[in-house]
């Protein structure tokens, strides 16, 4: 079997390297075939219930009767205090089912489509040598709710599953969730549910969103609650902020990042 298994990784390996273009996900591949990475149909079918049954989901912030509304720039006049609003239509069907739509001060500047997760389990990788899945399940959501963005990375490489993520905007640090460009063999999925829980956009958008985003950095804005309610000082004023705090939930540290005049709005509206 070892025999076996090193000249299977040779042949693999060989073929690679006369690829000039060779990737890092092609590298994986050639990881996964010298490694144990493949459950057997029985095996799978028992880990991927036992996950099932122990893999707590993310909450959800926003019911469908909370959607985002142009009326909401004058009921909530503190969103006027974001120069960017960008509002996610989660939802699977619908009119506006997997479409990005980005207010300028109020003004629709972009209107695309996106994929959004999966809303699946995503079964743990077999061993932690292997590639192409993630360290731990998890639950491929993208949470309704209001967040703010915490850092921008312009040239992003995701561990778990060994892919680019380009012009990526990091607004859930804990679970790893951000806006950024779609890789290029799903191009063709946007429009519909098909990733990890990030939301996918195609490239020009990502890359205008991005930059657009950026110029805003160490901006004064509201700070906000997941459920769309802002924060409140003493005197009941809203309280506004020019840097944000993330307590880490594996070491309890605490880092300090800039703020971004955007607020992104994740809902899930069947229209």
């Amino acid at each position: 079997m070892i025999m076996k298994n090193v000249m299977k990784y040779g042949v693999v390996a060989a073929a690679l390297v006369v690829s000039q273009s060779a990737s890092a996900s092609f590298w994986g591949k050639v990881k996964n075939a010298f490694n144990d990475c493949k459950y057997e149909d029985q095996e799978y079918s028992q880990v991927y219930s036992y996950e099932k049954a122990i893999t707590p989901r993310l909450p959800e912030y926003l019911r469908q009767q909370q959607a985002f509304s142009e009326q909401d720039f004058y009921s909530k006049p503190w969103l006027r205090d974001f120069r960017y609003v960008i509002v996610i239509n989660k939802a699977e069907h619908g009119r506006t089912a997997q479409t990005m739509r980005v207010y300028e001060y109020g003004r629709v500047v972009i209107n695309s489509k996106v994929s959004t997760g999966r809303e699946g389990l995503e079964l743990k990788r077999k061993n932690k040598e292997c590639t192409g899945a993630p360290a731990k399940s998890y639950w491929s959501q993208t949470p309704t709710g209001y967040y703010t963005p915490k850092f921008l990375s312009k040239d992003h490489h995701s561990s778990s599953w060994d892919s680019s993520m380009p012009f990526a905007i990091f607004y859930d640090v804990d679970n790893g969730l951000a806006l950024h460009e779609v890789y290029k063999k799903y191009t063709d999925y946007l429009g519909g549910r098909a990733s990890g829980g990030c939301t996918r956009q195609d490239a020009k958008t990502a890359e205008e969103l991005f930059n657009r985003v950026k110029e805003t950095e160490r901006a004064t804005i509201p700070e906000i609650n997941p459920d769309g309610t802002p924060v409140l000082n003493e005197d009941g004023s809203v309280k506004y902020i020019n840097s944000q705090y993330w307590t880490s939930q594996k070491t309890g540290e605490t880092v300090k990042f800039n703020t971004f005049s955007a607020l992104i709005i994740v809902q899930d509206v069947r229209d």
